[in-house]
């Protein structure tokens, strides 16, 4: 009976629910198909309404995508178009979950217009611009949840979002105007393509142009209101200064927005689509709030369709309102036609007690089903709460993350404040420093003032000093002539005296005057030289002073508006940590009615399960009666001991029955045991999430307390900070204060400098005197004059050394300049040679490499000798050699230093090539060695051959290890040698697979001889059975022979089919190889099938003999040929298995192989059917006379049969054992013949 419900079992069978959801996305695919054709042509209403209809079936946006990114967007630009335009339609439109279900995907949108914008055709760009617009609307949904795709809301909707916090309007606005500046680069761009190619508006490709500008006015109408009525609410809270950058934007978007609908308006295309909105002539006021009340919000109308799509959206609508998930049906199960028949069969005084078990049964079924029905809602529920506590945990987790950041912005505040707290206290002392830097500037200016006033007065009196002394040698010149007149005439030698006198005191005078004027200069040169000194450096310290106080000024203003806009930032993140709070309590409301729900539904499930309990007690009740029933049946069975035997069959079928229903409703007791338990701890687990959901939300209240006190704190900090810049502009009043004093003294200081100036002058007129000392500061003049000339004579001198210097200097280059031609003749003539010793060592490899390639496609010609042990050993041979020349080769290399490379390079590279030839090898090999252990070790050596290979390159490249290469290519050479030993070895070891080939054609004939064999064995049983047999135990091997009879038809068909898909499977298989190569290769596969051959040629003998036994040995045997027709299907069925494993999909003869199984599965039924019923009419057919037996005979013989019925049943299950340790036995170490 397993083998005939077997193919039921494994068809799989769909329920209603899987149905429609495969009907749902095969529509969904043809219309998201239809709509995204690559025709130039707007997308059909039809189509984008099957694709919305969609999303509400599938609540969301999954299927839709799951579709659409199948499609060749990228591939196709009319198809990338209308994907934007349906993307937008579904997120108007659509489920209300398509625009969060969509925000992953706003990668590939931005990937997809950046690819398109590289396209100057006009959909390019429009691409670019589209994908933008969709991902900022994503953003602003997902940045404003509470505003639904289709941006439509109810009066007093907005305020509501809002709730009052003027920071999210100013946001809002802000993200609104971004919306809008996306919609109307879109509108412009594809306004621009269609007037630069030309293209009209009636035509298709001027529709699929305009198509999408439907929805972006449907999108900007409502935009344009909330902005309208966001700035007239920011107008009422906030000064007009600070909205200046708004109104500014608004007042260009709203005239780039109005020649948007103007230009819309004027397109025949629009006038039975859409009714574009109007906008006033002027924006609005918004500095006057009377103008809130005269203003009206534009409209938007959409035309009506015709009545047949109204009906059917109003049908879909009503459909879509009701989105609970179907129960899902009750199963129904199959009734048991043979206990019905046992049943009719029965004695006429055990009808009613038959039909009261069927009830029972029924009622047992029915409440099955009820107990899985309630088991599925259960799991549905479970489901349910896990999805709300993954919610849960992402709003807790998004809170965490505001958290963090308000932490960080914190902390930058604090550093900030820091900041401005160490560069307060620099202020504080630059501040006191100041007084004694102006002091110090004031000073210094005065000093230089006095020095400048000296120095002019003295170049004054120096002016009158030369004045004089002019004046004073001309009457020394009269006083000469007068002199020389009086010699002349002889006249009185007192008036020469005295004229001398005054002469000599004239010159003394002179000369102190000289002195005394020298004196002065160096003074006044150092005196400049300070003046200039203290001037600069006042003038530079007191710049920079003021520069450094600017600066910190400057940095205090970018300080303090840095600190305002982050207060303003922090009160904004504190409105929608509060907005975020308001939205997490609305969830918690929320699913606090959802646990009500579930509460509500609990409470079903207790009142059905306590109908469940109700009809377990009267099913009990019933019990009860049937067991009093059997206790009159059994008072009527003494009364009537002719009925007795009969009635005893049923009644212990019944008390079986019945025991069964006992089973199943201690059964049933205890699933509802487990179901109550799973019941209660969801209950708990629910009550822990709400628990640790309370905690959360209690410690997200407490963190916002702890910001609200820090920013307190930060405001008491910047009050400070303001208090410590009062001081500071306090202080630099006083500064100033002192600077009009400091110029005050600074005049006092002039008018003492003058008094001394005065008496310098008087110092002066008593140095005229002494003017005529200046004349031998002529003569000095004259003495350096001289020393000069001296100087000169000695440079020229000098000059000729120098010229002698440099004419040896150029006969040293003229000798550098040979010596670097020969130099370069000498590199000529090496760079020659180092290019024919190049080209030889290329022609050399070349060579090398010709060879190589030779004797690769050599070995292409002999496709079956890779991989082979016979190949490596013939590799490893040949390498050996090579290794041992490449050794020569080297050292002699080394004895030339280094000019043999042409040899060298020649064998490196066929030596390369057999190494690495030989690694290939020998790692194919190890991979299809049957021997794994084997396979492993080689595998191992050949790993450390390669490091041996590694050295070794290593060893010739490197020239400090050139003297290693010989040690290296032996140990190499000793670790190929034990490699080639152990493939050797290997090769030895016969494993099978050579004859594989073979092997599978002997067992498959020797499988068919058998089955042969059986079938003419089973036909010569039947014709002895018909010669010596008669009656009943004729009729009954007649079918059992039959029933056998078409069992071997049946497998040999079936063999026959799997020959066929064999060689089918090795002709698409072999390539160029042949069948016992291929057979060689797949040989875990071929080890399979003669497997599978053996089992069925030993199930067809084992068949022929269970036959012969039932035959000759009655019904005892019976059992014998169930087991062996069993046997021998599941024999078949590793065939199957075997062959179908390398069988392609679509191969008629697999087809065919399957049908085959089919047949011999039924075949199977047919044979096992036939002998319950042969052993069932033997049984009959000698049955006692029971009418000859008393009653104690009668109770003996009862007692008699219940202990051969414990002991047959013991035997059972020790023989099950026995079964199942052979089997596992079996299966470890396969039985061969």
């Amino acid at each position: 009976m397993a083998s005939l419900s077997l193919p039921r079992v494994l068809q799989s069978k769909k329920n209603n629910l899987d149905i429609e959801h495969e009907n749902l996305i095969k529509n969904m695919t043809m219309s998201i198909s239809k709509a995204l054709s690559v025709q130039e042509m707007p997308i059909k209403v039809k189509h984008v309404r099957a694709a919305i209809i969609g999303t509400f079936h599938s609540k969301g946006g999954h299927a839709f995508w799951a579709i659409a990114i199948r499609q060749p967007i990228q591939d196709n630009r009319i198809v990338a178009w209308k994907f934007c335009h349906l993307l937008h339609k579904i997120l108007r439109e659509g489920h209300p979950n398509c625009c969060q279900h969509s925000m992953r995907h706003r990668s590939m949108l931005t990937e997809a217009g950046k690819l398109w914008g590289h396209l100057n055709d006009g959909y390019g760009i429009c691409i670019k611009h589209y994908t933008k617009l969709l991902v900022t609307k994503l953003e602003f949904h997902d940045r404003n949840p509470g505003i639904p795709g289709s941006l439509a809301l109810k009066p007093g909707e907005l305020e509501k979002i809002g709730g009052g916090d003027i920071n999210f309007y100013f946001q809002l606005a802000v993200e609104i105007f971004d919306y809008l500046d996306d919609i109307i680069a879109l509108q412009a761009t594809i306004f621009n393509s269609i007037t630069t190619f030309c293209v009209s508006s009636m035509t298709s490709a001027g529709q699929c142009r305009l198509a999408p500008l439907i929805p972006c006015i449907q999108d900007s109408n409502p935009l344009y209101d909330f902005v309208v009525r966001i700035m007239f609410k920011l107008h009422a809270n906030l000064p007009s200064d600070l909205l200046t950058g708004h109104r500014e934007r608004f007042r260009t978007i709203f005239h780039q927005l109005k020649s948007f609908y103007n230009q819309s308006r004027n397109l025949q295309y629009f006038v039975n689509l859409i009714t574009v909105p109007k906008l006033p002539d002027a924006p609005p006021n918004f500095e006057q709030q009377s103008d809130l009340g005269n203003y009206q919000a534009p409209v938007v109308v959409m035309p009506d369709s015709d009545p047949m799509e109204h009906d059917t959206e109003s049908v879909v609508s009503d459909s879509l309102i009701d989105t609970t998930e179907a129960a899902p049906p009750i199963p129904e199960l199959p009734v048991n036609h043979h206990h019905h028949n046992n049943v009719q069969q029965a004695a006429p005084p055990s009808a009613a007690l038959s039909k009261q078990v069927l009830e029972l049964e029924r009622l047992l079924k029915d409440r099955d089903d009820l107990i899985r029905h309630l088991q599925m809602e259960i799991e549905r529920l479970t489901n349910y709460v896990k999805s709300l506590t993954i919610e849960q945990r992402d709003v807790q987790h998004r809170l965490e993350d505001q958290i963090a950041q308000l932490n960080s912005h914190l902390t930058d505040t604090r550093a900030e404040v820091s900041n401005l707290r160490i560069q307060k206290e620099e202020l504080e002392l630059r501040a006191q420093s100041a007084p004694t830097l102006e002091q110090k500037a004031q000073a210094e200016e005065e000093r230089a003032k006095a020095s400048e006033e000296k120095f002019q007065k003295l170049k004054s009196m120096y002016t009158q000093i030369r004045d004089e002394h002019v004046k004073l040698l001309r009457q020394t010149k009269f006083h000469e002539y007068k002199i020389s007149c009086y010699r002349q005439h002889g006249e009185i030698g007192k008036q020469l005296a005295a004229s001398s006198k005054a002469a000599s005191d004239a010159t003394k005078a002179k000369e102190e005057l000289r002195v005394q004027l020298e004196e002065i200069q160096q003074k006044q040169a150092v005196v400049e030289e300070q003046l200039q000194q203290s001037s600069s450096e006042a003038k530079r310290e007191q710049e920079v002073v003021v520069e450094e106080l600017k600066a910190i000024t400057e940095k205090y203003e970018t300080l303090q508006s840095k600190f305002e806009e982050m207060e303003a930032n922090r009160q904004a993140e504190i409105a929608e940590l509060r907005i975020s709070k308001e939205r997490v309590e609305e969830e918690l409301s929320t699913f606090q009615s959802e646990r009500d729900a579930l509460q509500t539904e609990k409470g079903a499930l207790e009142s059905s399960l306590g109908e469940i309990q109700q009809e377990r007690q009267e099913l009990a009740q019933q019990y009860e009666d049937v067991l009093g029933k059997l206790a009159t049946l059994q008072i009527k069975t003494d009364e009537h001991s002719k009925e007795e035997v009969a009635l005893q069959q049923s009644v212990s079928q019944k008390t079986q029955q019945a025991q069964e229903l006992v089973d199943k409703l201690d059964h049933l007791q205890r699933e509802y045991e487990s179901l109550q338990q799973r019941h209660t701890e969801l209950e708990a687990a629910k009550a822990a999430q709400e628990q640790q959901f309370n905690r959360i939300h209690e410690e997200d209240l407490l963190k916002l307390d702890s910001l609200q006190g820090e920013m307190d704190l930060l405001s008491a900090e910047k009050d400070d900070l303001l208090a410590v810049k009062e001081d500071t502009c306090a202080q630099l009043i006083t500064l100033q204060t002192e600077s009009s004093q400091r110029s005050a003294d600074f005049d006092s200081l002039e008018k003492d400098l003058k008094n001394v100036i005065e008496q310098k002058d008087h110092e002066l007129e008593e140095l005229r005197a002494k003017h005529q000392e200046l004349e031998e500061k002529y003569q000095s003049l004259d003495a350096n004059m001289d020393r000069l000339l001296a100087e000169k004579g000695a440079i020229e001198s000098d000059l000729q050394d120098l010229l002698h210097q440099q004419e040896q200097m150029e006969h040293k280059y003229q000798d550098a300049l040979e010596t670097i031609k020969s130099l370069e003749n000498c590199l000529v003539d090496s760079k020659i040679s180092g290019e024919t010793a190049l080209r030889t060592l290329l022609e050399a490899c070349i060579k090398s490499s010709e060879k190589l390639t030779l004797r690769a496609i050599s070995e292409n010609e002999m496709p079956g000798a890779g991989g082979t042990p016979t190949y490596f050993l013939m590799i490893a041979e040949e390498l050996q050699e090579v290794l041992s020349k490449l050794a020569i080769v080297h050292e002699n290399y080394l004895k030339d230093n280094s000019t043999n490379v042409e040899s060298l390079a020649r064998k490196v590279i066929i030596g390369a090539h057999l190494l690495a030839s030989a690694h290939v090898q020998g790692m194919s090999i190890c991979n299809r060695s049957a021997n794994i252990e084997c396979g492993e070790r080689i595998a191992e050596e050949i790993k450390e051959l390669s490091g041996s290979i590694t050295g070794l390159f290593q060893s010739l490249q490197k020239t400090s290890e050139s003297a290693n290469v010989s040690e290296k290519i032996t140990d190499l050479k000793t670790k190929l040698q034990a490699v080639t030993e152990m493939i050797g070895d290997l090769s030895k070891q016969t494993d099978g697979t050579e004859n594989l080939g073979d092997l599978v054609e002997n067992e498959l004939t020797s499988m068919d001889k058998a089955i042969e064999e059986a079938a003419s064995q089973i036909e010569e049983m039947l014709s002895k059975s018909r010669a010596s047999d008669s009656g009943i135990k004729l009729e009954v091997n007649e079918k059992i022979l039959d029933a056998c009879t078409s069992l071997m038809q049946a497998i040999r068909v079936l063999v026959q089919k799997s020959r066929l898909l064999q060689s089918e499977i090795v002709a698409l298989g072999k390539g160029s190889a042949s069948a016992k190569e291929f057979y060689k290769r797949n040989h875990q596969w071929t080890e399979g099938l003669i497997s599978a051959a053996k089992s069925v040629a030993q199930g067809a003998n084992f068949l022929v003999t269970a036959a012969n036994k039932t035959v000759s040995g009655g019904a005892r045997h019976q059992l014998d040929l169930i087991v062996a027709a069993q046997e021998i299907a599941a024999c078949t069925a590793q065939l199957v298995v075997a062959s179908r494993v390398k069988a392609p999909r679509g191969s008629q003869n697999l087809a065919a192989l399957g049908t085959a199984s089919k047949n011999v599965t039924q075949a199977t039924g047919i044979v096992v059917a036939t002998a319950k019923d042969c052993s069932q009419r033997l049984e009959d057919s000698q049955d006692l006379d029971l009418g000859s037996l008393t009653v104690h005979q009668a109770k003996t013989k009862e007692m008699e049969i219940q202990v051969k019925v414990l002991e047959l049943e013991q035997a059972l299950q020790m023989e099950r054992m026995r079964l199942a340790a052979f089997r596992k036995k079996n299966y470890q170490s396969p039985v061969e013949d």
